[in-house]
């Protein structure tokens, strides 16, 4: 039988503590760098790449869930589309931009971090559009009916909005979409 003397066995002890403690650090960064790497997915699990869209060279709808506007006093649905989410500042950033066309029942909703005022304009779009803020509270807060094609216009929200959705103009018109409705995606 070997025996150890107290210094031998606090050398021992102290040896196990620091690798065991080494070995935790390096699993918890390992961890933590890939929760990092990992791409946005919407809720299809696809990710837009970014690449050089252009009027040659449009991005397709994505559909990535529905939508539906609610009549804020009898709670009917007024209407219900098909969206693509916009989540990362280069979605948001590239919007409907170079899309020539958009089905009557799609549209694009932008969420944002938090609730703040925000603006959109028409550059590089060729879809005439109604833009819809919507606050936290999942409220209409402000609409621009029938936007201007390519128009670089700032067109800001006149209440803070977390939301904003991008229709084929005239919708608004035809479902009675006003500030007050409220939505649910």
């Amino acid at each position: 039988m070997i025996k150890l003397n107290n210094n031998t066995l606090l050398f021992m002890k102290n040896l196990i503590i620091y690798t065991t403690i080494t070995f935790l650090s390096i699993l918890f960064i390992q961890c933590t760098s890939d929760k990092k790497k990992k791409p946005h997915t919407n809720t299809n699990n696809v990710v837009l790449k970014q690449q050089n869209y252009s009027f040659d060279n449009p991005p397709a709808f994505r559909n990535d869930g529905e939508l539906v506007f609610i009549d804020n006093l009898s709670g009917d649905q007024i209407l219900h589309i098909e969206i693509e989410i916009a989540s990362t500042d280069f979605e948001r950033a590239l919007g409907l931009m170079y899309r020539q066309k958009m089905d009557e029942n799609q549209g694009m909703l932008f969420l944002f971090p938090r609730e703040q005022e925000q603006s959109f304009y028409m550059r590089n779009t060729l879809i005439p559009l109604d833009i819809i803020y919507v606050n936290s509270k999942m409220q209409v807060v402000d609409i621009y009916k029938n936007t201007n094609p390519l128009d670089d216009t700032s067109l800001p929200s006149v209440a803070p909005a977390q939301y904003v959705i991008e229709i084929n103009a005239g919708l608004c018109e035809k479902h009675g979409i006003e500030v007050g409705n409220k939505i649910v995606f």
